[in-house]
């Protein structure tokens, strides 16, 4: 497939509508879903909603995955998730393919080679099996400390230190399996950062079911960003541009930093619209919106305003960054950011396309 140089549109500076901070955290009763009458659109119609978010951020998968590539891909998607048992019934399976994980990671990655891009799809696949566990089991769905145990466990696989019993669970198994793989194409710094980063996101799960079991959001908007960078996982797939491309960088450079922070902003925020009507039912509140509308005490609709505002802001700042790197000329650091839009709007485009954040009919 022809390359493509990346362009970045030029953004224009414009602010959002500021939201009320609260300093302190706000514990409120667990009750069943209530929405206001202006809210009843809001929450049928979410596609009404998803409409207004901007992404001016090339595609590159167009140029780079052909329709053969992708079949190819999300076969070997199935295939690796059956070969662990992680998918059995026809209904689990049914929804799996209607999530499209093959589809993702040809969206994100779409200049890796098809080998390397296997290995990508089942970290990921690994990934979203975790977070369904944690969300579905009821033996560990708000609870912290039960969560804990079975995430420390996963840690021994990453820390090399494994323990027989640990294999017992086809899920470690698979953990196993991709981390082996991984070893080989990585050197022990990359391998000290991505356990830091899995780290990281062991115990933003672990906060944030105690925050469910105790119905508290945080304290401000700032402080909840500050958990979703790490709940959200998505700082995984930063680290893996880098074995993925066969490059090494440095996170030290500061708009580097800043450009990582608000493409994972970017990332979970768009995650958390489009989630928004399972987390209501589900009486989740890790969400921007949800966060938002307690804070706020808004109605729905203008929590999501709000977070649609910030969301575009974010877009913005990541254009006015990017803007600052030389996008094609051939450095390390600049194929790095290139491959850090592919993930913004790879997620950005998958989202609209994924069964997985669906809810099911009654």
């Amino acid at each position: 497939m022809p390359k493509s140089k990346r362009k970045i549109i030029k953004s224009k500076n414009n602010k959002p509508t500021e939201w009320k901070e609260v300093s302190r955290i706000e514990k409120l009763p667990k009750t069943n879903v209530i929405l206001q009458t202006n809210d009843i659109n809001t929450f049928n119609e979410p596609h009404k909603i998803l409409e207004s978010l901007k992404c001016d951020i090339p595609l590159r998968a167009r140029n780079y995955i052909s329709k053969e590539e992708l079949l190819k891909t999300e076969k070997h998607c199935c295939e690796w998730a059956k070969k662990f048992e992680l998918i059995e019934k026809k209904t689990t399976n049914k929804e799996f393919k209607g999530s499209k994980f093959g589809l993702l990671i040809c969206y994100i990655f779409p200049t890796i080679p098809f080998e390397r891009r296997c290995l990508a799809i089942d970290f990921f696949n690994w990934l979203f099996f975790v977070d369904d566990l944690i969300d579905n089991n009821e033996s560990l769905k708000g609870k912290p400390e039960e969560i804990k145990i079975v995430l420390d466990k996963f840690k021994t696989i990453l820390d090399d230190n494994l323990q027989s019993e640990v294999l017992q669970n086809p899920i470690a198994i698979a953990l196993w399996d991709v981390w082996a793989r991984m070893k080989k194409i990585t050197n022990e710094a990359w391998r000290i950062k991505f356990r830091n980063t899995i780290s990281l996101y062991f115990e933003a799960c672990r906060l944030n079911a105690q925050n469910e079991s105790s119905n508290k959001i945080p304290n401000s908007v700032e402080e909840y960003i500050k958990i979703r960078r790490n709940s959200g996982a998505v700082m995984t797939s930063f680290n893996l541009i880098e074995p993925l491309l066969g490059i090494q960088i440095s996170y030290d450079n500061l708009e580097l930093q800043n450009l990582m922070n608000y493409c994972n902003d970017h990332i979970c925020l768009i995650n958390d619209l489009y989630s928004l009507k399972k987390e209501l039912i589900e009486g989740d509140v890790d969400n921007i919106v949800i966060v938002l509308r307690r804070l706020n005490q808004s109605s729905l609709q203008e929590a999501v305003n709000y977070s649609v505002e910030l969301i575009n802001r974010r877009m913005i700042q990541i254009q006015d960054i990017a803007n600052k790197f030389n996008l094609e000329n051939e450095q390390n650091i600049n194929k790095y950011v290139n491959a850090l839009l592919d993930v913004v709007v790879g997620s950005f485009y998958w989202h609209k396309l994924s069964g997985r954040y669906s809810t099911k009919k009654k």
